[in-house]
């Protein structure tokens, strides 16, 4: 219930909706349609209003043409008839005076947006440290999400949303860093959390993740690190960032595990049951397999070999169609476990590229292999105008800087780089 019932609340941060008093009403317009952004615009100008050259470039951009402003002008109609149909005190709300136009009223105007930066500059400007944090972990709390979503493709919306995440994200940082100092892992857990369901990829799971493991919640840091870099990879096509791998070397040297048994650790590390083909494994693990391969093969003179698959079009271009890459990315996928023995080795390194370590393979069986992944991959996909290309070098070759062989789906023979 609010108190004022003479208040004319507008929430813009995570949606738009509009209160009079404690009541909730709607304004009979699309949310995206220029006559709401006309309303917009002026809300937020407040008292001191916006020119009308402003005004019109935020609504149309550079085109100052006649039709414009003839547009211009029945939108301002528009929005005085839609107005009067709310349950606003009749009134007439749009002013102009000396090019200048405002949102006119009597009414106590409150923006949600307005509010919040309002409220973050007071608690930044505190300096006790206590009462410092306590008010910014109230800002940081009552952030709601970005500035008008819906309208987040206009220049001035998208200029907007832009400056309060960073007043968000300085509180953030402010407050964890207080509360870091005060050893208060839970209540940073609490707005990082908050702080991931609007930005999932800011990377606030770093700080996720060092919470954890200040906490000893090893095993807790390591879910949060596998589902970021699922999500990242997934939706952005991105490999885990250094800050991310570092924390996850971190705290899979720390994972403690419950003592037993010879017999009870044998059992949890094998692998539950058996598959044939190559082991796939994340991108971490790859790169740690790939150092201890690179060492052991110093003393035994095994022959490891690298190879890089990527996923093409007819003309050789990265597949980029992300719903083409991703049915054929499944298909490479299947086609290279299905292709390799148990002892190889594989990962996806991008959303249109996989690494494979084939271990102790001769240099003339490496065709061999291509042949067998690119007839498995064209079982799946024949007919479609996608193409593999491979890279392949020897982990000597590369540990030493020296020349990489390479081959191609577009042809069968063996190419040498220097």
């Amino acid at each position: 219930m609010r108190e004022n019932q003479n208040v004319f609340f507008i929430n813009m941060l995570g949606g738009l909706s509009f209160y009079y008093g404690d009541e909730v009403f709607t304004i009979k317009c699309n949310n995206t349609s220029k006559v709401m952004q006309l309303f917009l615009v002026l809300l937020m100008a407040g008292e001191e209003g916006i020119p009308k050259v402003q005004l019109l470039e935020a609504l149309y951009g550079n085109d100052d043409t006649q039709d414009t402003k003839n547009a211009f002008r029945i939108l301002v109609f528009r929005l005085r008839r839609l107005l009067e149909e709310t349950i606003l005190p009749k009134d007439n709300y749009i002013k102009m005076s000396k090019g200048i136009y405002r949102f006119g009223s009597s009414l106590t105007i409150q923006i949600d947006a307005k509010v919040f930066e309002q409220e973050a500059q007071k608690a930044l400007a505190i300096k006790d440290g206590d009462q410092r944090l306590e008010a910014l972990k109230k800002v940081c709390s009552s952030y709601s999400g970005e500035f008008l979503p819906l309208l987040s493709n206009e220049e001035w919306v998208s200029m907007e949303s832009t400056r309060y995440k960073n007043i968000y994200f300085n509180c953030l940082r402010e407050s964890c860093n207080l509360l870091q100092e005060r050893r208060e892992y839970e209540d940073m857990l609490t707005l990082c959390n908050h702080a991931i369901n609007f930005y999932p990829f800011e990377e606030w799971q770093v700080v996720q993740i060092d919470c954890l493991l200040a906490m000893n919640r090893y095993k807790d840091a390591l879910k949060v690190y596998e589902n970021a870099t699922s999500m990242f990879f997934e939706e952005l096509g991105l490999s885990p960032s250094e800050k991310m791998l570092a924390r996850f070397r971190a705290m899979s040297g720390q994972i403690h595990y419950a003592m037993g048994t010879l017999t009870d650790i044998k059992d949890s590390l094998k692998e539950k049951e058996y598959l044939s083909g190559a082991y796939y494994c994340s991108y971490p693990s790859f790169i740690d397999s790939y150092r201890i391969i690179t060492r052991m093969i110093e003393r035994s003179g095994q022959s490891v070999f690298l190879m890089l698959c990527t996923l093409t079009d007819n003309k050789g271009n990265p597949l980029e169609k992300e719903e083409i890459l991703t049915e054929q990315s499944a298909n490479l996928c299947q086609a290279v476990g299905a292709s390799l023995r148990r002892g190889d080795l594989f990962t996806r390194y991008s959303p249109n590229q996989f690494l494979v370590l084939l271990i102790g393979i001769k240099q003339e069986d490496c065709e061999i292999t291509y042949g067998r992944i690119n007839e498995k991959f064209r079982e799946k996909c024949s007919g479609q105008k996608v193409r593999v290309r491979y890279y392949i070098s020897s982990i000597a070759e590369i540990r030493n800087d020296k020349s990489r062989l390479s081959f191609g789906s577009s042809k069968n023979c063996w190419r040498k780089h220097r």
